[in-house]
């Protein structure tokens, strides 16, 4: 995770890094400082959609019935 960007500031306040294709080698294979690095970095907002939908990304763990 990261701190957000300017775009996904209004519905959170943190966001998981993204990469661009050429950082991938960078990401699986670089070193810690390579990698710390990206969480410093800040995605551009042009390159992001954000799709609201009214789907819960949580929802609450239900007991089983009895049955179950």
């Amino acid at each position: 995770m990261t701190d957000c960007n300017d775009f996904v500031r209004p519905v959170h306040n943190r966001m998981p890094v993204l990469l661009h294709e050429e950082d991938y080698d960078s990401w699986l294979h670089g070193s810690l400082d390579d990698v710390r690095a990206f969480q410093v970095r800040c995605f551009p907002d042009e390159l992001m959609a954000i799709e609201r939908t009214a789907e819960p990304w949580f929802r609450p763990r239900t007991s089983p019935s009895p049955a179950e």
